[in-house]
This record gives structure tokens, sequence and C-alpha cells, in this order.
């Protein structure tokens, strides 16, 4: 499972620009993204390695190399746009220096990254879900990032910081999911709104002496 340590170096790679041997791989790069865009056309359950190279315009024995399995290019394709994902959120509360502000910037930045992103879309849309085993792993992965944020760097996060983060995690993913009209989430003020006067109480109450 990713622990806090091993998800902020994963975030901090992205945001720096550093890449994996895997992300430097043009090939691998190639069946990632076409990974997405399968994904995105037929839902993640569905895609196939055979569909995702002709898609991407490699070799069998490319993707085969690479991943085995169909198991494994799923794998290593929920793992990037994980990553990608918590970037995004990294870059969007950059500037927040207010442990409450990070919380109402993180969730901003995970709408705006859903609103472009094919196979958060197409889950929006649809009502497509990932399986228990992603978003396990989506949750843990986020839930570590909030309380993180929340917490500080270099601080370890108390009890009530991991459940507010926790909480925070499956709202945001509840949400990108599964988009409600009220608040409207084309509507970035009221996006801040709602997270000024719903999520930053509880991160107020965590944080407080």
């Amino acid at each position: 499972m990713t622990t806090i340590s091993n998800l902020m170096a994963l975030v901090t790679a992205a945001t720096s620009g550093t890449e994996t041997a895997k992300s430097a791989d043009r090939a691998t790069g190639r069946l990632l993204d076409a990974a997405v865009l399968e994904a995105a056309h037929v839902g993640l359950a569905r895609i196939t390695v055979e569909d995702v190279v002709r898609r991407a315009g490699v070799s069998r024995m490319t993707a085969y190399r690479r991943y085995p399995r169909r198991d494994d290019l799923v794998a290593a394709l929920v793992q990037r746009e994980t990553d990608r994902f918590l970037a995004a959120v990294a870059d969007g509360i950059a500037a927040a220096t207010d442990p409450r502000a990070r919380v109402t910037e993180a969730f901003i930045a995970a709408v705006r990254f859903s609103r472009i992103h094919p196979m958060l879309r197409r889950a929006g849309q649809t009502g497509s879900s990932l399986s228990a085993d992603d978003t396990a792993m989506l949750l843990e992965a986020g839930s570590a990032f909030v309380a993180t944020q929340i917490a500080g760097a270099g601080n370890q996060p108390s009890q009530q910081v991991r459940w507010v983060a926790d909480v925070c995690a499956r709202l945001i993913l509840t949400y990108i999911s599964a988009p409600p009209t009220d608040p409207d989430f084309g509507d970035d003020a009221e996006l801040r709104r709602f997270a000024e006067e719903i999520l930053t109480p509880m991160v107020a109450r965590a944080t407080t002496p």
C-alpha cells in the first residue's frame, strides 16, 4: 500500500518535472495514453491490451514486453493517472500557506482536473466506477496527501486530521464520479464558496489546539 512518504515522493517528482523510467519510455507513454482514451471510450473494466495496442500504434510484442497481463496495464494506468491527479492538486495548492486554504485549493484543483480528464469525465457522465481495489488505492493516496497538506510538511498528522482528510478524499472522489448540480461543478466561484463553507470548518476544528 502507498505510504505517505512514498506518496509525497511521487508528487514531488511529478511537480518538479522528474520522470520515472517508465514515463521516460516513449512507447510506454504511448501505451498508457492510448489506454486512457480507450478506458474513456469503453470503460476501464472493458479495455483490452489488443485494443490499446491498436490505438497506440505499437506492436503487440512491445506491449506485452511491458505488460504481460491486462491487469498489469490497468495497474500501471491507474497508478500513472493517480500520480498526475495528485500532481495537479499539488500545483493548485502550492501558493496557499494557510492549511485551511490548502484544502479549498485541493478541492478546486481536483474538480478542474476531473473536467478535462477523459476517464473522469466518462465516470461523471455514465456513472461507471473503478474496481473496489482501485478505489481503495485512490482513497488511501488522496487521504494521505490531504492529511499531509493539512498538517504541514514535516508534521505527523493527528488522528483527527487523518479523519478529516479521509472525509475530504471520499467527498472529492464521490463528487468527481457523480457530480452534483448544487454546487455547480462548472462554476469555480461556487466551488470555492462550497469548500470554504463546508470543508474549511472541518479543517479548522481538526487543526485547532
